[in-house]
């Protein structure tokens, strides 16, 4: 049978081993989802440019419609022989200009809040992938004061087996006497 000595070095020795890698193993996974975060911000980046470029469209496509609804406007006031500069069909162009600008202006606050959205959520995936990093850090150096604890812990355990197993021997000493054996090495 072994030592107990022997026997609390190698388990602190396997305590220390297993708190390291499982410091490793979590700076690992936060490393992951750093990375993760990482893509899901650039994605969402993307999809707010996206947005952009669907809001433009759509109000490009709104200014289109408005300007063949005024021709056809225009074309059934020329041919009913009616002017554009003044009177009814006047207001009427100028309410299709006015109704479609307010139709271009719903387009581009629609728009600005879905890109708004988005660059929310890049910026809350960003600080994500910063304190998962964060994390990653912190598990290496608290697995590494775990493992000089466990070793501390380990060579204190030990060094008082060694100090009640020298006073096992000797239990009669007075503790003057004690005191100047165990502070003189070669003795023991």
């Amino acid at each position: 049978m072994c030592d107990p000595g022997t026997l609390l070095l190698v388990g602190a020795g396997l305590s220390a081993v297993s708190t390291g890698f499982s410091a490793v193993m979590a700076s690992q996974q936060a490393h992951a989802q750093a990375k993760i975060a990482d893509r899901n911000a650039a994605m969402e980046r993307n999809a707010a440019r996206d947005e952009m470029e669907n809001t433009r469209t759509a109000a490009l496509a709104r200014y289109r419609e408005m300007s063949k609804v005024q021709g056809q406007q225009r074309l059934a006031a020329a041919a009913n022989g009616v002017g554009l500069d003044f009177g009814t069909a006047s207001d009427v162009v100028a309410d299709t200009q006015m109704l479609g600008r307010e139709d271009v202006q719903r387009i581009y606050t629609a728009g600005d809040r879905a890109v708004k959205s988005r660059d929310i959520n890049a910026s809350n995936f960003t600080a994500q992938a910063n304190m998962a990093r964060s994390q990653a850090t912190g598990a290496l150096i608290g697995g590494a004061l775990d493992m000089g604890s466990t070793v501390l812990s380990a060579a204190s355990q030990y060094g008082q087996m060694k100090q009640d197993k020298m006073w096992r021997n000797v239990p009669r000493l007075t503790p003057s006497a004690r005191d100047t054996i165990g502070s003189n090495p070669v003795i023991f």
